[in-house]
Parts: C-alpha cells; sequence; structure tokens
C-alpha cells in the first residue's frame, strides 16, 4: 500500500462557484433547508472521495485526466494534486459535462 494516499480536499474557484449555483437553484426551487442538507451531503461525497480517490472513474481522454463521481444529479469532477484531491468542478448530470471539461485548459 502507498503512503501517499490523500489527505484531504480543496475545491477549485470554479466548483466553488458550482457549489454557490446549486445552493441557489435548490434553495429557490425546494426550500433553503433542503439546500443546506444537499451540500452537507456532497462535502460529505468530498471527505469520503478524499479517503477513497479511486472511486471515481477515470476519464484519461480528458487534459489533464480527471475522475468523476456520481452524487444523486450532480457529476463531482476531481483529480489528485499535492496530495489531496481538487474538485474541479460540481456540474449537472445534464450539463455537457465533456466539453466543459475540455475547456478547462
Amino acid at each position: 500500500m502507498s503512503s501517499s494516499s490523500p489527505t484531504g480536499y480543496r475545491l477549485t474557484p470554479r466548483a466553488l462557484d458550482d457549489l454557490d449555483d446549486i445552493w441557489r437553484y435548490t434553495a429557490e426551487t425546494w426550500s433553503i433547508d433542503q439546500a443546506d442538507t444537499y451540500i452537507d451531503e456532497l462535502t460529505g461525497v468530498f471527505e469520503m472521495l478524499a479517503a477513497m480517490p479511486d472511486m471515481g472513474r477515470e476519464y484519461s481522454e480528458i487534459d489533464p485526466p480527471v475522475r468523476i463521481h456520481t452524487h444523486k444529479s450532480h457529476l463531482v469532477v476531481y483529480l489528485m494534486a499535492e496530495n489531496k484531491i481538487v474538485v474541479v468542478r460540481i456540474l449537472g448530470g445534464r450539463q455537457n459535462w465533456q466539453e466543459i471539461l475540455n475547456s478547462i485548459n
């Protein structure tokens, strides 16, 4: 077993914007309580992925290669860097994620 397992996670500014947008949409569509609960769930997903980073499917055809883990209607897009997972984006499942991710660089 490698001694370089991840020790945590961080979110990029774009991922933080995505999280804000998800909260706002959920609060406006359903309720503030539901928005808070869903963000808490996503935070739990980030922590789980930090502990088990290989859970997400790897997409090596995207540059840089990323992993994607589905949580309900969202895709958590992340990669490994600096012994942490870096959450790059949190995208709605209906978004054209391949096009969005290919335009990251």
